[in-house]
């Protein structure tokens, strides 16, 4: 799991600081207005050198919430920015805003897209991939119950994937019953499989008992 910490923004400092011009100071223009409309979606990642914070990952970011807070139009959540350390983040990746919850980030997205908004649009207004946003609309397909144990962070992102991709919630549940919370992708995707091969295989109004997996 990401340690994440908070800092004031005059702790962090660039390595090399550039010149806002041209595509650069658009792109920053952009992320304030993703920040001021949905806030600051991940930390930003540094390294400690000699008591400051060295910005790592999270330049424009970064250089978004000083003219923020130079225009006067800082949220006041970000008085204190979210940062992780360089030696905890790496190796952890994540296709999903580390500072948002699942649930907020699912209902932000299906709104957003329910509103009209396409792909291109919701991924440009929270700063995401446009992989990231089909993604993520691809978990309409979940049963309320897989859904929710997203939504409390009992499954992760991939696995939720994994059991959107079967379009039968009865059988989304029942592998969920069968294998539990910390199943692999592989699992996962094995179990679908074969309790929904066994379903084929009923008769009309027969109903499939769980199995269990070979060890």
């Amino acid at each position: 799991m990401i340690s994440i910490s908070i800092a004031p923004v005059d702790n962090f400092v660039f390595a090399r600081p550039r010149i806002l011009v041209g595509k650069l100071l658009q792109d920053i223009k952009t992320l304030q207005n993703s920040i001021l409309k949905y806030g600051l979606l991940s930390p930003i990642i540094v390294r400690e050198h000699n008591g400051k914070l060295v910005v790592v990952d999270g330049r424009k970011r970064l250089a978004a919430i000083r003219r923020l807070r130079f225009l006067g139009q800082l949220p006041r959540s970000l008085v204190n920015i979210p940062y992780t350390e360089l030696s905890t983040h790496k190796g952890i990746e994540s296709p999903t805003p580390a500072l948002m919850s699942n649930r907020e980030l699912y209902n932000t997205v299906t709104q957003a897209f329910a509103d009209g908004n396409d792909e291109g649009q919701i991924a440009k207004d929270l700063y995401l991939s446009r992989r990231c946003i089909q993604q993520i609309l691809t978990l309409t397909r979940l049963s309320p119950m897989i859904r929710g144990l997203f939504f409390e962070r009992v499954i992760n992102f991939n696995q939720a994937r994994r059991y959107a991709g079967e379009p039968r919630q009865t059988i989304q549940n029942t592998v969920f019953k069968m294998i539990g919370p910390f199943a692999l992708i592989e699992e996962i995707s094995q179990a679908l499989q074969n309790i929904g091969a066994n379903l084929a295989q009923l008769p009309t109004g027969k109903t499939v008992q769980p199995m269990r997996l070979a060890a």
